[in-house]
């Protein structure tokens, strides 16, 4: 049997209901209970409070990398310095 095309599929998906898959069903589980329980607001401030660690990590690598390039602009001067005596 040929498959058919335009108007006629379309017609046919829409007649058909949809299955609802396993990750779908899951997640709107979830919120459901979220909901239910009220931990919406504690799960974001949950998720906040990790994002916070993450923003922390970011800024003591760039404070580390700073101060080595300060260190490191300073040694320069020094070996300079000693180079011409």
């Amino acid at each position: 049997m040929a498959s058919r095309g335009g108007i006629d599929s379309v017609l046919e998906q829409l007649q058909h209901p949809s299955k609802l898959n396993t990750l779908d069903k899951t997640s709107s589980d979830w919120d459901t209970f979220k909901d239910r329980n009220e931990m919406k607001e504690d799960l974001e401030e949950k998720a906040q409070g990790n994002n916070a660690f993450l923003i922390k990590q970011d800024f003591l690598k760039r404070v580390d990398l700073r101060q080595f390039e300060k260190e490191k602009v300073q040694r320069d001067q020094t070996r300079a310095a000693a180079s011409k005596s």
